[in-house]
């Protein structure tokens, strides 16, 4: 009996060995998507790409694809929610993020070659505030002193990039890339506060409708691809504008490489990385794995580096720190 039990404890052990290697596997990761994805959209997705051909590939490939398996793979029911899928139910849950997604995504996509990865990843966080507020309103969660001050100091590094002088000194930068930076700027921030909405949405659906996650992934990938198809459709043949008459002059393709899906693969299994690190090790872990993303957009932008980027780095960690903090009222409100 000893030796059943002194075997079964160690096997006991090692498995929690395995399972604490995965976690900090996926929480690398996420770090390095998040630390990476800006250089590599800027690196490998030219401005010939057309945006909206590369979100397509993107959402209604990539996404689907990754989404479809980690179903498979990461969830024990998965033929029986496939089995149990509806349309009706899809459309109803997923439409409108994905609508909102696919709009935030083409933002994106041109704000990471407008601005540095560093900025980008700063002005991101931006998205929080939104989230909070939508949050708030629609779902009736309260704030709390601390997340407050954590949306406060938020909003104060926004501002703190956003108008550093440096980057708009006309002496060492060109017109262009002032107005490029505007521009950069203005398409994050705006992207931020459309992710604001949708992940509320997402929220809701997620946490009170019992929504899987890996599942909605694919939804949402597909339908942002229906979106952008129907709009390239209406540019093209109706109105003969956009992405959709730049389709039809050229081809779906334009400006692919064969590094160009790097970036898109790795947007779209962002989701699952982000799950699977969630499901390991809580929003700390996930937390943990952004600000160290950030950290290395840190490091890979040390010759840019202004002294407003490099305050606005500590101040972001404050920031998830009070966000995430537990005060002893939360800790006595979980332990009843």
């Amino acid at each position: 009996r000893t030796s059943v039990h002194v075997e079964g404890k160690g096997l006991t052990k090692r498995a929690a060995m395995g399972r604490g290697f995965e976690a900090w596997g996926w929480l690398f990761l996420l770090a390095l998507q998040c630390g990476l994805q800006p250089l590599m959209t800027s690196t490998f997705t030219s401005t010939e790409v057309i945006s909206s051909a590369a979100i397509i590939v993107q959402e209604g490939v990539l996404k689907v694809l990754f989404g479809m398996q980690a179903v498979f793979f990461f969830t024990k029911s998965g033929n029986e929610i496939v089995k149990n899928w509806s349309l009706k139910r899809s459309i109803a849950t997923a439409g409108i993020p994905a609508m909102l997604y696919a709009v935030q995504n083409l933002l994106t996509i041109v704000a990471m070659n407008k601005i540095d990865g560093l900025t980008f990843n700063i002005l991101n966080q931006s998205k929080l505030i939104w989230n909070a507020v939508f949050v708030y309103i629609f779902l009736q969660e309260k704030f709390r002193p601390r997340q407050i001050a954590s949306l406060g100091i938020i909003i104060f590094t926004t501002l703190l990039v956003s108008t550093d002088p440096t980057k708009f000194d006309m002496q060492t930068t060109t017109d262009g890339e002032i107005q490029g930076r505007l521009v950069g700027i203005g398409l994050t921030l705006v992207a931020g506060a459309i992710s604001g909405v949708a992940s509320t949405v997402m929220q809701y659906n997620l946490q009170r409708l019992q929504r899987n996650s890996y599942l909605m992934s694919a939804e949402l990938g597909f339908f942002s691809a229906c979106f952008l198809i129907l709009k390239l459709l209406c540019e093209g043949y109706l109105l003969g504008i956009g992405d959709g008459q730049r389709i039809l002059n050229s081809s779906f393709f334009e400006g692919f490489d064969k590094y160009t899906v790097l970036p898109l693969m790795s947007t779209a299994c962002g989701g699952i990385v982000v799950g699977k690190v969630t499901y390991h090790l809580g929003g700390v872990g996930k937390a943990y794995g952004l600000l160290a993303g950030l950290v290395l957009s840190l490091l890979i932008h040390a010759d840019t580096i202004t002294w407003r980027l490099l305050t606005a780095v500590p101040l972001i960690i404050l920031a998830f720190w009070l966000k995430l903090a537990r005060t002893s009222s939360d800790v006595k409100q979980h332990d009843d």
